[in-house]
């Protein structure tokens, strides 16, 4: 038997189960659901029912004030009817037709015998036990009492052909629950306990990160052997380190693909130790993977020559190729003097190619020390600004579609100008810093008599 169903008249007014009640049930049981018609349920698999039952009944009949009610400012006892069956709707029929004034009532209908208790109980009631409610129920019902059908017996003895075509899908959810086929899940799946592996150090601390590297490691290899006999992989695993002076230091780590592989995730532990200085010694370690999902659901890159996929994307693309002269292009730089001209695209002479050379810097320039710096973005198409120059006709502000942009400080003019083999041109340039911190780049272009924002820095 897998359901308990505890039920009390006083829950039926609108007052509920107690807290109280429900903590003291789960003193019994693993999981409880409480539903808002006043009904709440007891997960018994795995447990000898009737002694866990008899010995919480027990419990609350000798409780000398008995349970919380919200119908008063006080506490007393109050009627408690429990229905115990492997079918729900059969456990709660069984409390809801209990007898119990007050006290506790338990009633157990045996596995095999809940047709014959189903069969004299009323369409009412069963059509209440299940939750039905409202209009259409009351409605249905009325359509069972004309047609003579009383409880739940008549009901089920009834063709289920018949019984679709005159009362509809309602009809047949009463009558499969009159016949006790109760599909409900009234308890969701126990989801899968996650791999976690730990050690606490009894006799000594910890204190080189060399020896806290290595206990890690051998953690690991047990969290990845479980990992693969799932089948799954790690996308997020949390590390803790229980620290002599009390307390807890949580890091999680995260790899850049989900995998099983004990080297990444070790060489994820030694790059973060490596980096912190722990306030206190070292007592005890735990992992525990926070994200997992199956192996078989990593998406894999097309080109990556470990799948399958890669050789046929290559043939597709030397297909495209053959039918498409400039299929694959990448940018050139150029000699020509205006900024939004200067890259040309062209086609890859070999795309396929195993080695590229690198591009070597030019002489005489290098990027700063730290590797750090400023990266020209143009816009696709100058855009037309309005400015505000001052005396010197630098500009002081600009206004784009956002708004006004204070200048803080303006370098230049750069002038550039031409026009022998191009459209003639005239620009001056300058490199603006605004109020709000971006640097940006603006030009007056003389031959046309307007100013544009040709791009920023960042």
């Amino acid at each position: 038997m897998r359901y308990a169903s505890l039920w009390s008249p006083v829950w039926s007014t609108g007052a509920g189960p107690a807290p109280e009640l429900v903590s003291f049930l789960l003193e019994f049981v693993p999981r409880v659901v409480v539903e808002g018609r006043g009904l709440v349920w007891a997960d018994l698999r795995g447990l000898p029912a009737i002694e866990v039952l008899g010995e919480f009944s027990s419990s609350v009949g000798n409780s000398p004030a008995g349970f919380p009610s919200s119908t008063t400012a006080g506490v007393r006892s109050f009627p408690l009817q429990i229905g115990l069956a492997r079918i729900p709707i059969v456990a709660e029929l069984a409390a809801r037709r209990g007898e119990s004034n007050s006290g506790v009532e338990l009633c157990a209908v045996e596995p095999g015998t809940e047709r014959e208790f189903l069969s004299s109980v009323p369409i009412p009631l069963l059509a209440s036990a299940a939750g039905r409610s409202g209009v259409r129920s009351r409605r249905l019902l009325a359509l069972f009492e004309g047609v003579g059908l009383s409880t739940a017996g008549e009901l089920a003895a009834l063709d289920p052909a018949s019984i679709e075509v005159r009362f509809g899908a309602e009809g047949i959810y009463l009558w499969r629950l009159a016949r006790g086929d109760d599909r409900r899940k009234i308890f969701a799946p126990i989801p899968p306990e996650r791999p976690h592996a730990s050690l606490d150090f009894i006799d000594y601390q910890v204190t080189d990160p060399a020896h806290l590297i290595f206990t890690i490691n051998s953690l690991l290899e047990g969290l990845a052997t479980t990992l693969r006999r799932r089948g799954e992989v790690a996308r997020r695993i949390l590390l803790t380190l229980s620290l002599a002076g009390g307390g807890e230091w949580c890091r999680t780590l995260r790899a850049a693909h989900p995998t099983a592989r004990r080297e990444v995730w070790i060489r994820l532990v030694r790059n973060l130790l490596e980096r912190v200085e722990l306030p206190h010694p070292v007592v005890g370690v735990g992992l525990e993977v926070e994200v997992a999902e199956p192996s078989s659901a990593r998406q894999g890159d097309l080109f990556d020559r470990g799948f399958a996929t890669s050789g046929l994307v290559e043939m597709a693309l030397i297909r495209l190729l053959e039918e498409e002269d400039e299929l694959i292009i990448e940018p050139r730089v150029t000699g020509h003097p205006l900024p939004e001209e200067r890259i040309d695209w062209r086609p890859v002479e070999d795309p396929f190619a195993e080695h590229i050379s690198p591009r070597s810097e030019p002489s005489g320039r290098s990027g700063p020390p730290d590797g750090l710096r400023l990266v020209l973005n143009l816009l696709p198409e100058p855009v037309p600004v309005d400015v505000e120059v001052g005396g010197d006709r630098a500009p002081i502000r600009y206004r784009d579609r956002e708004g006004w942009h204070q200048v803080l400080s303006a370098a230049g003019p750069d002038r550039i100008s031409g026009g022998q083999w191009v459209e003639p041109y005239a620009r001056e340039y300058f490199r603006c810093v605004t109020e709000g911190g971006d640097l940006i780049w603006v030009f007056y272009d003389a031959r046309r008599e307007t100013w544009f924002l040709h791009g920023w820095w960042g």
